[in-house]
Parts: C-alpha cells; structure tokens; sequence
C-alpha cells in the first residue's frame, strides 16, 4: 500500500533588482572623467584654431564647455544632484521612526533639490546681481561674483544644523558625508573667489580662469558622486524589502552591520 505524502508548495522568491553602489560609482565617474577630457580637448580646439559661431567645431566645443550653460555638463551637474535627492528621500521614506533623524534626511532631500534647481536655473548668478551693488568692495575680485557672500552663510546655517546628525551616522558614512561636502564647498565657493579675482583681472577666456573652470566643476561633480555613493552605501544598512499585497502593503526593514565598500542593495519587490 503506497503512502501518500502532502506535497509543500515550493514558494517562488520574488525577483529583485539588484543594485551595486560601486558599479553605479564607477559609471557616473567615467561620465565625469569623461566631461573633464572633453572640456580639455575642447579648450585646447578652441585656442588653436579659433571656431566661430554658428560653425559645427564652435557649437560642439559649447556643448561641452563646463562654464556654459544648457548643455552637456551642466545637464549631467543637475541630474547627480536629482539622484542624490531621490536617493535622500527613498532613505527619509524607508525610515520607521518618525523623530529628528528622519526629518533630518527630508529636509537634505529638499536642499538637494533646491541645488538641482539652482543649477538648471542659475539662480545664484542672478543673486549677484543683487547682492553686489550692497557690497562696499569686491576685495580686488574676490567677491565679484557676489553670491558666494548669502551662500557662504547658507553653508555655515546647514553646518550647525546637520552636523549632529551626520556625527551621529556610521562611521563609514559620516566620512564620506563629510569628505564629499568639504569638496563640493571648495569647488563652489573656494574656487568661484579665485575665478571673480583673475577674471578682474584677465578676463573670461584666460587660462587661469579656464584651469580654476575645470577645477571647480572637477571637485563639485565628483564630490556629488561620491556623496551618491555614501547614501547608496548607507542604503544596503537598511536592506530595504518591499512586498505589494492585493490589498496591503507591507514594509519589512532591518538595518544591520555595515558591509565592506563592495555591498550590494536588493530591492526586491
């Protein structure tokens, strides 16, 4: 007599999208390296053979000029800054706890999309305009570009505002928040005081200016990938699982031990 047995349902896994930080990383830094070179190139095109406008070499060398607006560079500037938004949110989103650190992680998102705005729209370039007719000097060019004097308060506000929080964060995070933030203050402001004084001096097209150009956006690019990077490594500490019901909607989250730089963040949904 054959005994019958029930047989368990194998439960299927649900497929997940699987997200590599450093793969990510290392793709929006070739984009940068990428841009950098082109600007070279260009740069160096321009001042040996002198395109004119509405030539095809004029527009192309245009279309990659890191001090240009509405173009390549510019678009993949407000882009990273976007992703770095989005990606503030999603962790302000996953968070559990409604206290001061989840709020902390929304209000960086509004700043990063206030700074992906500014970006595309330039709003910081029509502030000067207002702000240096208030000013009694320029400091030999320093403060020609005089919105560095709001901004400058605005980042020394978000300092004391955030630095008990990112203090508070693991320790692998906390540096790269730090790091990336220095960086991206140097190239913003430091480098734009240098850029007001030579161009006093030398106009726009000197190449001190197109040297500190290509700096400036060097260090701001690259530390908006880096910070990308940090909030996709602090993601995998949070090993986010979501599972849609017919009629729920169910959130599973557990933050664990931070892995080494080569975790990977499975989004399963």
């Amino acid at each position: 007599m054959l005994s019958t047995q029930s047989v368990q349902p194998i439960e299927k896994r649900p497929k997940g999208i699987r997200i590599s930080p450093m793969v990510i990383t290392k793709t929006l830094a070739s984009i940068v390296v990428f841009l950098i070179i082109a600007y070279v190139a260009g740069m160096y095109y321009e001042h040996r053979f002198h395109p004119q406008y509405p030539t095809l070499a004029y527009q192309l060398v245009r279309t990659f000029d890191l001090n240009w607006e509405e173009n390549v560079p510019a678009f993949f500037s407000t882009v990273i800054l976007l992703l770095a938004s989005l990606l503030l949110y999603a962790i302000y989103y996953l968070k559990k706890t409604h206290d001061n650190e989840k709020r902390k992680w929304g209000v960086l998102s509004f700043v990063f999309l206030f700074m992906a705005v500014d970006e595309n729209l330039q709003i910081h370039e029509y502030m000067s305009e207002v702000v240096r007719p208030m000013l009694f000097s320029d400091f030999s060019g320093l403060l020609y570009w005089a919105w560095v004097v709001p901004y400058a308060v605005l980042v020394l506000a978000a300092v004391a505002f955030f630095m008990p929080f990112v203090l508070g964060l693991p320790t692998k995070t906390k540096v790269l928040f730090i790091f990336s933030g220095a960086m991206f203050v140097a190239g913003a402001i430091g480098m734009e005081l240098f850029e007001g004084y030579f161009y006093v001096r030398y106009g726009y097209t000197h190449i001190y200016n197109l040297v500190l150009y290509c700096l400036e956006e060097m260090l701001e690019m690259s530390s908006v990938v880096i910070f990308i990077y940090a909030l996709l490594d602090y993601l995998t500490l949070l090993m986010a699982h979501f599972y849609f019901g017919h009629n729920e909607h169910q959130v599973g989250m557990a933050e664990l031990e931070h892995k080494s730089e080569t975790s990977d963040m499975t989004v399963t949904p």
